[in-house]
């Protein structure tokens, strides 16, 4: 009897450990770049690696260490090319998971534990500021209280290019500090070869237009058979339009300020200095809230 109960321990603890780990409850992956989107957790990159080796489309030889590096990069680039999942660069990101977890259905991946995001511990926000290093910290500070008052009417948003960073705030008080990335002062163009003044104009703006899903119409990539031939602007492509197919940039949770186009949406590439086209880039998970929580109207003051 106690070897019955032995053996059934051992079925189910190895049941437990090859149970399925879906991929759409992992964390985004990524370069090791610094933001709070890109978290990558060595068992869920190993996972990564297993499924890619399954898919006999791809044949491919992954060493599956758990590193994210080049070779796990192209991997996934050449994963994303196979089932039209555009543009292929290498990130995995919501789409890329979904199809994971569709070409993985048969295989048993190890039960990983999700890493959790940096979450700031501050009790209140003079205590926050006193103890993050605004201009280099990825910190985000957010008054759960103060965010559920909010109702579009009672918001404004601030945002300091001296230290890259924007403050939403309700009834005057700061309910949500986040790192952001302003428009670069000398941007370079590839495809131009010139550097040029892209930096976030100050003064004073309101919220004149918010899309949830939207896709830039001027700066994406082309692509012809599949393979990416151009990046950046679209209008400076000199090349033949024949059989190209144009990919605008995400803009997920697009609040435009003016009407040249400058506004803030969220972005993957959120660092510490100035490195936009003008835009104001925020973390995925900041874009959302401050998109819920102000109106076309809100008063959006950018400061240096």
């Amino acid at each position: 009897m106690k070897i019955i109960k032995t053996l059934l321990a051992i079925a189910t603890f190895s049941t437990l450990s090859m149970a399925k780990s879906d991929f759409k409850s992992y964390n985004d992956m990524c370069e090791n770049l610094e933001t709070q989107e890109c978290v990558n957790n060595t068992d869920e990159v190993k996972n990564l690696q297993i499924a890619l080796n399954a898919d006999k489309k791809l044949n491919l030889n992954l060493k599956s260490d758990g590193k994210w590096g080049e070779n796990t990069k192209l991997a996934v680039v050449e994963f994303q090319k196979q089932y039209n999942i555009l543009p292929a660069e290498g990130y995995v990101g919501t789409k890329t998971k979904k199809v994971l977890d569709k070409v993985s259905k048969n295989v048993k991946l190890p039960t990983v534990k999700v890493a959790k995001k940096e979450k700031s511990t501050s009790k209140c926000y003079s205590d926050f500021r006193k103890n993050t290093n605004m201009k280099k910290s990825f910190k985000v500070y957010k008054d759960s209280k103060l965010l559920c008052k909010a109702n579009g009417r009672n918001t404004r948003i601030k945002i300091d290019v001296s230290e890259q960073r924007l403050r939403l705030f309700v009834n005057g008080k700061v309910a949500l500090d986040s790192p952001c990335t302003t428009g670069a002062k000398r941007k370079f163009e590839p495809n131009t070869k010139i550097y040029r003044d892209k930096h976030t104009p100050t003064g004073t703006y309101k919220v004149r237009e918010k899309i949830a899903d939207k896709r830039s119409t001027i700066f994406g990539d082309l692509y012809r058979h599949g393979k990416k031939i151009y990046h950046g602007d679209r209008r400076k492509y000199r090349g033949s339009w024949k059989g190209v197919k144009y990919v605008g940039a995400s803009l997920k949770h697009w609040m435009r300020l003016t009407s040249g186009g400058i506004g803030l949406h969220a972005s993957k590439y959120v660092k510490r200095y100035p490195g936009t086209n003008g835009c104001i880039r925020l973390p995925y998970h900041v874009a959302k809230t401050v998109f819920k929580k102000v109106k076309n109207g809100t008063k959006v003051s950018i400061v240096n």
